[in-house]
């Protein structure tokens, strides 16, 4: 196999993370780009990048496949939008302008032209500009991602099961979750970079095999082998309370956006592309 030349925004994070160390085991030369040297693991490899610095763009010569997953949560910034927005333009630009070969977008299954979440609009919005303006590039739209430790809402239910023996369900708890195996989204990440396929359309990184989120809940208390009783809250309440949390800016683990991603996702998850890729996501054991 050819070895390749990556770099990746977001190599901190939860899927960066795991993705530098997964390709540099297959024999891969992968830039950390990151904010500061020190959250790089190999800081030979570190360069700098921040979407809310756009005009400091690292050069990306030399690079074969960009892979773009950095993003800036804080919605309570009114910058948000357009740190994301504008960094995010900024950035495939150069990798046009660097003649970078291939360039993979990680979005979400929040992402839909009906979202309710700012998160979920953003990347959307993104989306349709790199689709239209970049020709070589592709996007990928996890699930909810699984993996050691846990993350996002993931994280911050599982938290509320190991400590309590009441755990709030949101509304009636039927919202669908499409889950994503960390290591199953970074050998689909893989397997777009060798083959760098052209493709038109957003690709599900995700089982088709969706759990309500009453059964996410049961299946963290079954992990942790305790009963837990669910006490249904109306989704306005936990939203509520969650936008009040941010207000104050008190840490929770759980942002309301998140909530408005999980309550209103898309009646539509076309799996086609992910079909003939022949690309396979296991569905969670419940």
């Amino acid at each position: 196999m050819k070895s390749l030349t990556y770099a990746i925004t977001g190599a901190n994070g939860q899927i960066g993370a795991f993705l530098v160390e997964y390709l540099r085991n297959c024999g891969h030369t992968v830039y950390e780009l990151v904010r500061s040297p020190e959250k790089a693991v190999d800081k030979n490899y570190y360069q700098f990048f921040d979407l809310s610095q756009p005009l400091q763009m690292p050069s990306l010569h030399g690079v074969d496949v960009l892979v773009h997953g950095a993003y800036y949560f804080d919605a309570t910034n009114k910058d948000y939008e357009k740190m994301n927005k504008v960094g995010t333009q900024i950035l495939f630009q150069q990798a046009k302008d660097d003649h970078v070969k291939y360039s993979i977008f990680i979005s979400t299954l929040s992402a839909h032209a009906r979202s309710q979440s700012l998160y979920g609009r953003i990347k959307y919005q993104l989306e349709q500009s790199i689709m239209a303006d970049h020709e070589n590039s592709v996007i990928v739209r996890p699930g909810l991602v699984f993996h050691q430790p846990l993350k996002g809402i993931t994280a911050a239910m599982d938290n509320f099961v190991k400590k309590f023996p009441v755990v709030p369900l949101i509304g009636n708890g039927k919202q669908l979750i499409y889950p994503c195996l960390l290591e199953e989204l970074v050998q689909l990440i893989s397997l777009l970079s060798i083959n760098q396929p052209a493709i038109k359309k957003p690709i599900i990184a995700a089982s088709e095999h969706a759990i309500t989120f009453k059964q996410l809940v049961r299946y963290l208390a079954k992990q942790r082998q305790k009963k837990v009783l669910l006490f249904p809250i109306p989704f306005y309440g936990i939203y509520g309370l969650l936008k009040l949390v941010e207000f104050f800016k008190l840490p929770l683990g759980l942002r309301s956006d998140s909530l408005l991603g999980l309550q209103y996702g898309s009646e539509e998850v076309d799996f086609s592309v992910t079909d003939s890729l022949g690309a396979h996501f296991s569905p969670l054991k419940i």
